[in-house]
């Protein structure tokens, strides 16, 4: 598929007597698009089984305060933000479990087995998450291929740096991020007994059962 992208290219550039593009395949969804199929952004592992995710809302906006204090009455955790001084973002916590595992156990297999076969992020070595940034980049991506690797906290600097230091040559746009470093941060990885406890407090019938799989509704 690379090479017929790159010779559509090549044949659409001679047709318009311009220079061959440099670059033509690209890592894909980011961000919040990713958020709507309920995929993990761009090359990244699955961050966890079961995890908070949080989301910020404007109380500014009249819609976004409203949606705010509709998950505060259904019994999510609503947090000002601690990143917003003026106090006019607040954070919302939705237990979530991973789409991935959802599909795998969807196929037929128990929850062990599909446990065992759906890694996370925490499960993984540093050295294998920046091998296969390396790979990516090389194999399938021409554009700079963002990607953040999470790793446990208490890890030996000294084998992260060498690590790094291994794969910095091959590699665009890395970051390293040690989990439980930043508050309120986007996802935090939870057990499956914390995710069934936070799920079984909130109202009935409460926009979970649409989110639980990471992707909500579009509304």
């Amino acid at each position: 598929m690379k090479a017929r992208v790159r010779e559509a290219a090549r044949q659409y550039a001679f047709e318009l007597r311009i220079p061959e593009p440099v670059k033509t395949t690209t890592g894909a969804p980011t961000g919040t698009i990713a958020k709507l199929p309920g995929t993990t952004e761009g090359i990244h592992p699955s961050y966890a089984r079961f995890f908070i995710r949080r989301v910020r809302f404007s109380m500014t906006d009249a819609d976004q305060r409203a949606k705010a204090e509709e998950f505060r009455e259904q019994g999510f955790t609503v947090e000002t933000c601690q990143y917003d001084a003026s106090g006019n973002t607040v954070v919302v916590e939705f237990p979530t479990k991973d789409n991935l595992l959802e599909e795998v156990e969807d196929l037929g297999y128990d929850k062990y087995d599909a446990a065992d076969l759906v890694k996370s992020a925490d499960e993984i070595s540093l050295d294998d998450m920046l091998a296969f940034q390396a790979m990516y980049q090389a194999d399938y991506a021409d554009n700079a291929v963002s990607f953040t690797a999470n790793v446990k906290p208490g890890l030996d600097v000294d084998e992260v740096a060498a690590t790094i230091r291994k794969w910095l040559p091959c590699l665009k746009g890395t970051t390293i991020m040690v989990d439980g470093t930043r508050p309120q941060a986007p996802y935090e990885r939870i057990s499956e007994g914390q995710y069934r406890m936070a799920k079984a407090s909130l109202v009935a019938d409460g926009i979970d059962e649409e989110c639980a799989t990471g992707a909500c509704p579009v509304r």
